[in-house]
């Protein structure tokens, strides 16, 4: 699975760069794997799943973990492409103006 993110107009591309840093390890670290910290990640369980569920539950635990992990974005929209055997999740964000970057 591979991650996307869409500049929703919001971002400087530096900014871009540095929440796709923060995004990626948020979302490659499987939930639990961490000692201290065994919220931080995404569960793996739905992966398995046929695409219509797999995709709805990762967009909502995606949104969560975002919103809990990451304070100075939003997720406006999530949508999944696949190309070839490859999952690509196309994430828009939105800048939290009470976060101070």
């Amino acid at each position: 699975m591979d991650f996307k993110l869409v500049n929703s107009g919001n971002f400087t591309s530096a900014e871009i760069q540095e929440l796709s840093n923060c995004l990626k390890n948020i979302l490659n670290i499987p939930e639990g794997s961490i000692p201290l910290a065994r919220k931080l990640g995404m569960s793996w369980a739905n992966l398995s799943q046929i695409p219509a569920d797999m995709e709805n539950e990762y967009a909502t635990e995606l949104i969560e973990k975002v919103e809990e992990f990451e304070p100075r974005v939003s997720v406006s929209e999530v949508s999944f492409s696949y190309k070839a055997e490859m999952v690509i999740v196309n994430i828009v964000l939105e800048r939290r103006e009470e976060v101070l970057w």
